[in-house]
């Protein structure tokens, strides 16, 4: 560990819950035996690749060997520190910092609430927050990144143009969203003022247009879709909304799942046919 960083304060500063603690405490451990679930040669080049990749702003896959959610794990926890002061030297928000980095508690947990014990299975999501790409603001994330999508007169390759992301933390409520529009239009203003931003994009399963058909025009989820331009045609992901709405792709729960909230139901139902979801694409000016 950095020195700078005691373990209790980078556990705080990742928002990892008491029931998760233990497990990333052994991965930290130098004295432990965890080559059984993180292999260090492997960790040491998952770290080596994130720390080359910090500050890039690049999207393109990495050329690591490891797919294991713990060997990412373990070396998104010791980079920590190193992106903590990456993050400071640029004038980034503190506010903003931790909000950015709770994203990996927020992951353990729901892995953990979805499988019982101690897991990242979105561990791939998180190589943007410990690149230096993503950043929370307020209700929303946003991933920095030249894009490489032409919309006359909106977009042309190479623009700088932050994906809007949608962490599982609440309600999606119009306030929230506009609140957290006008903290990107002034965080990447400073922050970034070599990359000037002027337009958002969001690629989700939320802009699956089948939503905006069936949920009431007052709801948050037809607010917030309704923000967007629709860009191109949506792209079938069979199991996307089961995924995002109950953590599961497994179409033999279906009758198990629960139906408490209109979401539950419209995906469900959708499922139950055997219709496939959908990811819908839009832009928004910032």
């Amino acid at each position: 560990m950095n020195g700078a960083l005691s373990i209790v304060d980078l556990f705080d500063l990742l928002a990892i819950e008491e029931a998760d603690r233990a497990g990333c405490a052994r991965l930290l451990d130098d004295t432990a035996d965890t080559a059984d679930i993180a292999d260090p040669p492997a960790v040491a080049e998952v770290r080596r690749a994130l720390l080359d990749r910090l500050g890039s702003f690049s999207e393109a896959p990495f050329e690591t060997t490891s797919t294991s959610p713990m060997v990412w794990l373990t070396a998104y926890l010791q980079v920590a520190p190193t992106v903590l002061n990456w993050h400071r030297a640029r004038g980034i928000p503190r506010q903003v910092t931790r909000e950015t980095f709770a994203d990996v508690g927020r992951n353990l947990a729901i892995h953990r609430r979805a499988h019982g014990e101690f897991g990242l299975e979105t561990w791939d999501w998180l190589t943007a927050h410990f690149t230096g790409m993503l950043f929370a603001l307020g209700r929303l994330n946003f991933m920095l990144h030249p894009t490489q999508q032409f919309v006359e007169g909106v977009m042309e390759p190479g623009d700088w143009v932050p994906g809007i992301h949608i962490p599982e933390s609440g309600p999606l409520t119009p306030q929230a969203v506009d609140d957290s529009l006008l903290l990107a239009r002034g965080f990447f203003s400073t922050c970034f003022p070599d990359k000037p931003v002027t337009t958002a994009v969001c690629v989700s399963w939320l802009l699956d247009p089948y939503l905006l058909r069936n949920l009431p025009e007052e709801a948050n989820i037809a607010s917030f879709v309704r923000r967007f331009v629709p860009m191109g045609s949506p792209v079938d992901d069979a199991t996307a909304g089961m995924f995002f709405v109950f953590r599961t792709r497994d179409r033999a729960m279906l009758a198990a799942l629960p139906r408490d909230t209109r979401l539950q139901s419209l995906v469900l139902d959708r499922a139950a046919r055997g219709e496939a979801w959908q990811i819908g694409s839009g832009y928004l000016r910032l």
